[in-house]
């Protein structure tokens, strides 16, 4: 009896230890230490946009421009469209964007790009991202605190830059923005820019 007694009680702990969640997004299993697995056919859509806008306050500084958008995402029909140029496979996790504009004395323009993350953590930008759950939900280490985003949260925060180039000095004022768009089906992934 007192064997019985034990597994039975071994049973119940594992049963505790082991959850499982089932949503019309994704399926997953977690246990006491974490684990998830996000569906095959779906990734999480990660963007970061910084705006860098500078004013020359002494002397004449270099205008830079960018204008070399390569990506396009439709956040009705939950579309990604672009030069997607890393393997879209059952392993990719997250599809992280990167924009950059630049504004003001300091230049103009916009330009972006994607990137394929199939293991984390990762550098993503300025951050690190650590965590993709099933739900979409991700975790970052950035601006020197750890930050959570549901789908369709952002996080934004400033940064303060005195640049001294040439024969000027050029305060920039970077505003950085992560913008966590949720779960994107793979299959509508297309490698064709749109208009």
């Amino acid at each position: 009896m007192g064997v019985l007694l034990h597994r039975l009680i071994l049973v119940l702990l594992f049963l505790t230890a082991t959850t499982f969640m089932f949503s019309d997004e994704a399926v997953s299993i977690q246990t006491s230490y974490g684990y998830s697995i996000l569906a095959p056919s779906k990734a999480v859509f990660l963007e970061h946009n910084m705006i860098a806008n500078g004013t020359v306050i002494n002397g004449s500084a270099p205008f830079r421009t960018t204008n070399f958008p390569t990506y396009w995402f439709n956040e009705n029909t939950r579309e990604l469209n672009g030069n997607i140029d890393f393997p879209i496979n059952s392993s990719l996790k997250v599809i992280f964007g990167d924009i950059l504009t630049l504004q003001g004395n300091f230049g103009s323009g916009t330009g972006n790009k994607l990137y394929g993350i199939y293991s984390l953590p990762v550098h993503a930008g300025p951050a690190i991202l650590f965590q993709a759950d099933p739900y979409g939900t991700v975790g970052l280490y950035v601006n020197n605190q750890t930050v959570y985003l549901r789908p369709g949260q952002s996080y934004t925060y400033l940064e303060r830059e005195t640049l001294r180039e040439d024969n000027g000095t050029v305060k920039v004022v970077y505003n950085h923005m992560f913008t966590n768009h949720g779960i994107i089906d793979k299959n509508i992934i297309g490698a064709k820019m749109v208009r």
